[in-house]
């Protein structure tokens, strides 16, 4: 349902023979400058590979940054890290309801390192304008929605939720089974 895409500066650190540990070497620690974009993304490749035939728009999810950027597919995220420093990017394809009008995107729980990771189904209805995203964990689930859902619910019962830089914001408690469904209603 996700991607997870690493970007790392270990510039400057290593084994110091000498010493017997890993140190840092400053002189050699720069910072540096990337880029990304979503087709670098293997989509079709791995155990359960996704089809992102037909999707003209990413939501990207910035770990380190705590933001959202929406990508086209050859469109670059320029990303600048300092030495020791890292930016982890859940990539998801946006899905829309043609009838409304309604972009969606699962993100995942934030609180996570691969926050995709804990996607386990997204399915929605069309007609009745609802989105289900089945989770395994606990912690703050974010969903990039083109605008705010009337209601969201856990396991069938409703929640209070917020809308903020264009995600749903929902804390999902740990559940008995271990897994949560969570529904938006729009």
């Amino acid at each position: 349902f996700t991607a997870v895409l690493g970007a790392f500066n270990c510039q400057g650190g290593g084994w110091c023979r000498k010493e017997r540990k890993n140190k840092c070497f400053s002189q050699y620690s720069h910072q540096i400058k990337a880029s990304a974009k979503p087709v670098d993304i293997e989509w079709s490749k791995g155990k359960d590979p996704i089809s992102v035939d037909g999707v003209d728009l990413f939501a990207v999810y910035l770990f380190q940054g705590k933001k959202l950027v929406l990508l086209k597919p050859q469109e670059n995220l320029d990303i600048e890290l300092q030495p020791f420093d890292f930016e982890l990017l859940t990539i998801s394809p946006v899905k829309s309801f043609t009838t409304k009008g309604i972009k969606f995107a699962p993100i995942g729980l934030v609180n996570m390192l691969n926050t995709g990771g804990a996607i386990q189904m997204v399915d929605y209805n069309e007609n009745e304008a609802t989105v289900s995203i089945k989770v395994k964990g606990y912690g703050e689930m974010r969903i990039f929605t083109s605008e705010n859902p009337r209601s969201c619910r856990i396991n069938g019962e409703e929640v209070d939720h917020s809308y903020e830089d264009r995600m749903v914001v929902v804390q999902v408690a740990w559940p008995a089974s271990g897994f949560s469904l969570i529904e938006l209603l729009f």
